[in-house]
């Protein structure tokens, strides 16, 4: 939802958002469906804009991953970040409903190309998405580059990702990640993600845009009242513009330790092992290791919805966040980021749901949050 400064001219962000909120259906939405604080219920507007996006990324999808063909997944995250286990949890899912067995798995460390070669065959190699084409995050650009060198007649995929990158020479060193490979698809999550990377990749890759994977997962629940009115998920990495939260609202990051997780993945820590030490049982621990990535992912983004049932209102400057509070049915405000990736999202995704706003300054998203607070029973 965004404000029109002609049509609310004169008014505050805040007291413009107010102003149409009280007066829009998504009011009764919230009076009606939200009380019971057990669920999620979508707009109809918000359920038919996410049934399309969705639509549009399981055709996308199936256009280069055959059905009830074995594939390898890569690189699964090794880390916290929820937006990052929310794309892994979509493509789980998806592979699952096209009946495509996810012969090979790892993450960036315990990749190993023979033993993945010998599991998929010929069939395609997938790799997650996020930003993963240049130096801001290697160790993606890294994986990339070795596998299409060792595997020329795989059709290698990239899940929507966006391609952003940090100067000239980032944009050189990309160019060369797939090589002269000739089946390599990048999917990119927005449009200016794709002209950025038609601008980087040869010929031979193929750039198609589609809406970031995490629109495949169903409706998110929401099982506890807030116990704050405005919460902020700041970025503390290189990709956040190191603006200061304000001090009087509830402030956090995704978590970076959980040892409860940590257990959670112990299985899959334990087979990657075996699948290394004992070549004759590799078939049942790469089973063993999807499972365990599948359970942690999905313990990671339940944790994630833990912690958005603490507010009403999320402010950001993380992408996900944004897309995971759709799901919910819950309003975010989002901020910039340091390299437009937010911003080009929004543009292409999240701006016609209801429930998504943007902000350019963070004097704006707490304006506009507090009034969107005020107006939500929750």
């Amino acid at each position: 939802m965004t404000v029109s400064k002609r049509a609310c001219a004169g008014l505050s962000p805040g007291r413009a958002l107010k102003e149409r909120f009280q007066h829009s259906p998504i009011a009764a939405v919230h009076n009606r469906g939200l009380a019971h604080m057990t669920g999620t219920a979508l707009s109809p507007n918000d359920a038919a804009q996410k049934a399309q996006q969705a639509r549009a990324i399981r055709e996308c999808l199936d256009r280069y991953i055959p059905e009830c063909q074995p594939v390898a997944l890569l690189q699964f995250p090794f880390d916290f970040n929820v937006g990052n286990h929310m794309m892994w949890v979509a493509a789980m899912d998806y592979l699952k409903q096209r009946n495509a067995p996810i012969a090979y798995t790892a993450h960036g460390h315990n990749l190993d190309l023979q033993q993945m070669i010998r599991a998929v065959g010929d069939g395609t190699i997938l790799f997650s998405g996020g930003v993963t084409v240049s130096r801001l995050w290697p160790r993606h650009a890294e994986v990339k580059r070795i596998v299409a060198e060792a595997c020329p007649n795989n059709r290698l995929v990239s899940l929507p990702s966006t391609m952003l990158f940090a100067d000239d020479e980032d944009r050189r060193e990309a160019s060369t990640i797939f090589g002269n490979h000739r089946n390599a698809v990048l999917l990119a999550r927005d449009p200016v993600s794709a002209e950025s990377a038609r601008n980087v990749f040869p010929g031979n890759v193929h750039v198609e845009t589609v809406h970031d994977s995490a629109l495949l997962l169903p409706p998110q629940p929401r099982h506890a009242a807030p116990d704050h009115d405005v919460i902020w998920l700041a970025r503390d990495d290189m990709e956040g513009v190191g603006s200061l939260a304000p001090s009087d609202v509830e402030v956090f990051d995704w978590t970076h330790d959980d040892p409860a997780a940590m257990r959670v993945l112990f299985p899959g820590r334990f087979f990657s092992r075996v699948r290394r030490l004992a070549p004759t049982l590799r078939s049942i621990a790469n089973r063993q290791i999807a499972g365990s990535y599948d359970r942690f992912a999905r313990y990671v983004l339940a944790s994630g919805n833990r912690r958005l049932d603490t507010g009403k209102v999320l402010v950001t400057d993380r992408m996900h966040p944004h897309i995971l509070c759709a799901l919910r049915s819950q309003h975010s405000v989002l901020l910039p980021d340091r390299f437009g990736k937010n911003r080009a999202v929004y543009e292409y995704t999240g701006r016609n749901y209801s429930t998504v706003h943007w902000a350019d300054t963070h004097e704006e998203a707490l304006e506009i949050a507090r009034t969107v607070a005020r107006s939500t029973p929750v």
